[in-house]
């Protein structure tokens, strides 16, 4: 599994919920390479659930890997902010073997 540093946390109401904006330097310490990526997206569970599998994601989520971004900055939707219980920060845990995207807050 991959992981971020913590990133900043920017909420937008335009966004839904099922969608994520990081800068392309974010995405490339998880290994993505492309602009555009979907992944289940799991929160408000503990990483041993999450790494065991016995977690239930929220729902399949569009990641975007966009220069706009700013650095160390992660971008979503105002209602996953809430779902994420309105925290400043975050880190992302990537594991590429099974497509799976957990959003750890702080």
């Amino acid at each position: 599994m991959k992981r971020t540093g913590v990133l900043k946390i920017l909420h937008d109401t335009a966004f839904p919920v099922n969608k994520l904006v990081i800068h392309p330097n974010t995405g490339f310490d998880l290994g993505f390479m492309q602009i555009k990526y979907v992944t289940k997206v799991f929160i408000n569970t503990c990483i041993q659930d999450f790494t065991s599998g016995s977690a239930e994601p929220l729902c399949d989520a569009e990641l975007l890997l966009l220069n706009e971004c700013g650095a160390n900055t992660v971008e979503m939707g105002q209602k996953l902010w809430h779902q994420l219980g309105r925290p400043d920060k975050a880190l992302l845990i990537y594991d590429e073997g099974d497509n799976r995207l957990f959003i750890a807050s702080k």
